[in-house]
């Protein structure tokens, strides 16, 4: 399993905009297992937004591509919106890369 952080920034005035276009957003995404949201202001900068969302194991690519296809409407239609995408991996995951076992 793999799990994407999505650190995701708007505006002040586009806030309710936003807000209309998450409701027409589908809930299911193909290959996520659970998706967690948190929210924050970021002051008179706006709203911040924290998505983990968890994804089938071996299924990050398909997972990623189903999300990016997901936000791609935002990031076309919403002035000055921003978010950055990170992939997170477990511990013992990221030993197996280096050839070593997590114990």
């Amino acid at each position: 399993m793999s799990i994407l952080l999505i650190n995701k920034h708007h505006q002040p005035h586009t806030t309710i905009a936003v807000a209309k276009m998450l409701i027409k957003q589908p809930r299911a995404i193909p290959h996520v297992t659970q998706w967690r949201l948190y929210n924050t202001a970021a002051g008179k900068d706006g709203m911040k937004q924290y998505h983990l969302i968890y994804t089938e194991r071996g299924k990050l690519e398909e997972a990623s591509m189903a999300v990016y296809k997901y936000f791609f409407p935002f990031t076309t239609q919403v002035e000055g919106y921003n978010m950055i995408v990170e992939t997170l991996i477990g511990v013992s995951d990221s030993y197996k890369m280096i050839g070593m076992k997590w114990e």
